[in-house]
């Protein structure tokens, strides 16, 4: 049987994760941080930036020293087994499939500013579905044909949409800006609207932005140097796509007209509403601006979904290997691609289209469900530190025994600050995962308290979480109001930690 071909050199590596980052996000989370937070809101991108990077960190060390295929769903089965490995790969896939169906559906509802026929009265037309078909084709076909072909693709039209962006956040300003936007008179609430929990509310809304950083992980077995350029990746697309991101929403607010988009000064909730903020605020001399930029959104999303594409397939291969797919998804072609999961990913892709064409559309909320995934791997790094000592570790977090509870305690702050019903629908989705578990366990006849007491503080930290989203200051009932409730999910995510933490080092896991 082929195996995987190391063929991904150190700039496709980092472009992978870049474009990941750069994709649907683009035309809208950029001003969607002011309709959650006012003008206060661009530190969202500073906060978001903070947390992800040292959730990034923890990444770059596990990616080097375990470079796997769907990396991202492995770490908590060699830490913690089977129980919590199904909970995690469980949230990582809902993120990552919703990721390609929405951001699929976004490209044809981009094209639609061209061709209006695709899209009507909120959902796709019989012809819109047909050329969202075809672009999940052409994605499976540049996926089947190799991860080369895959990293060439993504190469070229990440160059594109980089040159492209830093272009129009140059020519921009020179054209058009707006100072007073980002000190608005008192009676319109001013340089913070709702406060600073504006800035923690956007800060939740850039993880969709930042989410793509994981993207090499997933393929970090077809590196070639992956002990190297993981963690270099990781890091330079977290860090390019921060200074990228901060300066659209900078050209954004500074060029933003009210009377444009046909709403009174400074309503900040109204910005929400727009299907595309960005090129939607041009319009006559200017309309040129925005046009440019529909095109540069189109290439930033094709390019990402391309990769997500991929990302999706592995995870499906890591589960197979983990025990919890059929073994058929762990095939690969002569190219050293999982083909059957990558045709399952079409199927599934296409079904969900077929059924939600209209769900779709706000399909991001359940990609929320992709953070969920990412702070158990900083008990997955001190765990594998005690049980897996001698493991080579060519990046090496420093100050891991401090950084990582930080990072998990961080992790719940951002779906806490999602808001409730957010973290509610985010949390259930997650959840619905447990008994699809103990099917496949029971009917296989394996050891599953075992598994679930090593497991349980995942599931307990997020229903601790939503219990205090439900009775805090973000959208919750306020029973327990801020900032107490910030800190009483600090508290509850280090103790959920260090029970995860001993929970691990007492497991003894094997390591493959």
């Amino acid at each position: 049987m082929a195996g995987f071909r190391k063929e991904i050199g150190p700039i496709s590596a980092a472009f992978l994760a870049l474009g990941g980052i750069l994709g649907s996000a683009v035309p809208f989370i950029p001003a969607i941080v002011f309709a959650e937070g006012g003008p206060i809101g661009i530190l969202g991108w500073l906060i978001g930036l903070i947390i992800i990077s040292l959730l990034g960190l923890i990444f770059a060390e596990l990616g080097s020293t375990y470079p796997e295929t769907g990396g991202v769903v492995r770490y908590l089965h060699f830490s913690h087994g089977a129980f919590a490995s199904f909970f995690n790969a469980w949230g990582t896939f809902i993120g990552y499939f919703m990721a390609v169906i929405s951001e699929t559906v976004a490209i044809v509802e981009y094209l639609a500013f061209f061709f209006p026929q695709l899209y009507s009265n909120g959902s796709l037309t019989l012809q819109g579905e047909l050329v969202t078909v075809a672009f999940l084709l052409l994605f499976f076909i540049i996926q089947y044909y190799g991860v080369k072909l895959v990293a060439n693709v993504n190469d070229i039209m990440t160059w594109i949409k980089v040159i492209g962006l830093v272009a129009f956040v140059i020519i921009t300003p020179i054209l058009v800006f707006h100072f007073n936007n980002f000190n608005p008179p008192k009676e319109y609430g001013g340089f913070e609207p709702f406060g600073f929990a504006g800035a923690l509310t956007a800060s939740s809304i850039t993880v969709y932005a930042y989410a793509g950083f994981r993207q090499p992980i997933d393929y970090a077995e077809e590196m070639k140097n992956p002990g190297r350029d993981v963690p270099r990746s990781v890091i330079i697309s977290i860090l390019l796509s921060f200074a990228i991101y901060l300066a659209l929403s900078i050209v954004f607010l500074g060029a933003l007209n009210w009377s444009t988009l046909g709403t009174k000064p400074y309503n900040w909730s109204y910005i929400s509403t727009l299907s595309a903020p960005i090129p939607q605020e041009f319009s006559g001399a200017l309309s040129s601006l925005g046009i440019y930029f529909f095109i540069i959104a189109i290439i930033a999303t094709i390019s990402s979904t391309l990769v997500y594409f991929g990302s999706a397939a592995r995870v499906l291969y890591a589960n197979a290997k983990n025990g919890y797919m059929p073994k058929s998804f762990l095939k690969l072609n002569s190219r050293g691609v999982p083909y059957i999961s990558l045709i399952i990913s079409l199927i599934i892709g296409i079904l969900y289209m077929i059924a939600f064409p209209q769900f779709l559309t706000e399909a991001s909320i359940f990609s929320v469900a992709s953070v969920i995934s990412y702070a158990p791997a900083a008990v997955s790094l001190i765990v594998l530190r005690v049980i897996d000592p001698n493991r080579e570790r060519v990046f090496k977090l420093k100050y891991a025994n401090i950084i990582s509870p930080i990072a998990f305690a961080a992790g719940g702050l951002m779906i806490y600050w999602a808001t409730y019903p957010t973290t509610l629908y985010t949390i259930l989705s997650a959840l619905v995962g447990i008994p699809i578990y103990l099917f496949y366990e029971l009917r296989y006849k394996r050891i599953v308290l075992l598994e679930i007491k090593k497991g349980w503080w995942y599931v307990g930290w997020l229903i601790a979480i939503l219990v205090v989203s439900y009775l805090g200051s973000f959208g919750g009932i306020n029973i327990i109001p801020y900032p107490f409730d910030i800190i009483s999910v600090i508290i509850l995510s280090l103790l959920f930690f260090y029970i995860g933490y001993t929970s691990g080092i007492k497991g003894g896991q094997k390591i493959e």
